[in-house]
């Protein structure tokens, strides 16, 4: 990577959900002259000591990622967060307790969603003077009619296999983590523990009654379907285990967890949720979206998700409403849905999400070529810092939780190469006419740097 030039990094956390979008923006700031590299995310901050001044973007500013942000700074790196966990929330005022006081001192800019998210930290205290754009999102730019074609291969293959399906989603993770013993719910240390332990528990009495809930509809929806196919799609922090117990028992229920959610939903006659990111999706890219509420929350409950499809406060309605759905083609987002999507999210009206988040990180003059010498006394500590990390990592290896780490890092990001990167991009080149000579090589394994 040369110096003097703009770099951007791009971390992974889980390749199915983030990868096509990130690498879209990916190619839309190479295109700009940036230099550029996406990959997994733990390999990449090991890298950050090593690069030039660059441009980080994190998924949230929420506590865990304080200590890193203010290494970031230190090393002369500028830190943009793309606010990826704001659209889908309880209230404001449990969003903003999953963040520290401080969770902004060392981040340069915020990109929100839309409207809603903007507002939200506008009205919160924690700005002080840091911009926040409304600029949407790289997942929607992956909704957008017009890529319709780039996930048609996906499309096509799993109607080949299930035919005409029904897509349940679920996003039961804090009930039940693939990783025991974690804490799914974790607030900053400013909410005082009585508090904190009050939501926590509130919370998760929530979620255990609706994830016991979906376990006694699913076997009444896999009979009222059949023949037609009963997909479920676990979260994929979430231990899976339970949905394949039951799904052994009925033979036109599958659990799969493959590749990004956006073809799984373009390719489903309808799909059944409570409270997740995919009904939002869903009701962007044209599929019916049925949401079960056996049990509500006015604190709890993720509002935008429930409300952008056709609610149904118990088993029957459910069954009702997906007989309904099936028998005819999906109904027309409302007037009031539509401008509710409209206040969450920034679709861009003549040009991608990813275009205007280019636009916005230049305006604000982030990313300029600019000399930084760390003192060296701070870079060897970072460095130590780091190599002591990755020691404590190496020893938990052998524990049973290290273990089970180890797979569920394994799960969310199974290998990425310059081959599957260089396939994506050739969809992108077809269906946007954009990003020509554009393609990945590796430069470490997991970590790719667009060229071109």
């Amino acid at each position: 990577m040369a110096s003097g030039r703009r770099t951007m990094v791009l971390p992974i956390e889980i390749i199915a959900r983030g990868f096509d979008g990130k690498l879209l923006l990916a190619l839309c700031a190479r295109e700009r002259g940036w230099d550029v590299l996406i990959g997994n995310m733990a390999v990449l901050i090991d890298m950050l000591p090593h690069l030039p001044p660059s441009v980080y973007f994190g998924n949230s500013a929420r506590s865990l990622n304080a200590a890193l942000f203010a290494r970031l700074q230190a090393l002369g790196h500028e830190v943009v967060v793309l606010d990826e966990e704001a659209l889908v929330r309880q209230s404001d005022s449990i969003y903003l307790m999953k963040h520290e006081k401080d969770a902004l001192k060392n981040v340069d800019l915020v990109l929100t969603w839309g409207a809603d998210n903007t507002a939200l930290w506008q009205d919160s205290d924690l700005l002080d003077g840091i911009p926040a754009d409304p600029v949407g999102n790289p997942r929607i730019d992956m909704l957008r009619p017009q890529q319709r074609p780039f996930h048609e291969p996906e499309i096509g293959a799993i109607r080949e296999r299930f035919g005409d399906y029904v897509l349940f989603n679920s996003n039961f993770a804090t009930v039940k983590n693939v990783i025991r013993r974690s804490k799914p719910f974790r607030m900053a240390s400013w909410v005082p523990g009585e508090e904190a332990a009050r939501e926590v528990t509130g919370l998760l009495t929530h979620k255990r009654n609706l994830y016991e809930r979906f376990q006694t509809l699913l076997p009444q929806v896999a009979a009222a379907i059949a023949p037609r196919h009963l997909v479920i799609r676990p979260h994929p922090t979430e231990d899976h285990a339970i949905w394949r117990e039951l799904a052994s028992a009925l033979p036109n229920v599958s659990v799969i967890f493959e590749g990004s959610v956006v073809p799984w939903i373009a390719g489903a006659r309808v799909l059944i949720h409570n409270g997740c990111t995919s009904a939002v999706e869903a009701a962007v890219e044209g599929t019916a979206v049925l949401t079960y509420r056996p049990v509500t929350s006015a604190r709890y409950d993720n509002p935008l998700p429930n409300a952008v499809g056709t609610e149904c406060f118990s088993d029957e309605a459910l069954l009702e409403a997906l007989a309904r759905v099936l028998e005819s083609e999906p109904p027309p987002l409302t007037e009031s849905q539509q401008a509710l999507l409209a206040r969450h999210i920034t679709f861009g009206d003549t040009g991608l999400c990813c275009d205007a988040i280019m636009e916005a990180i230049e305006r604000r003059s982030i990313g300029q070529a600019r000399e930084h010498r760390t003192p060296v006394g701070v870079w060897l500590k970072i460095y130590a810092e780091n190599q002591r990390r990755r020691f404590k990592q190496r020893i938990k290896r052998f524990s049973s939780r290290g273990k089970a780490r180890a797979a569920y890092r394994a799960h969310i990001f199974p290998g990425l190469t310059a081959e599957i990167a260089n396939e994506k991009i050739l969809r992108f080149q077809g269906t946007l006419s954009r990003f020509g000579g554009l393609r990945a090589r590796e430069m470490r394994r997991d970590v790719l740097e667009i060229v071109g």
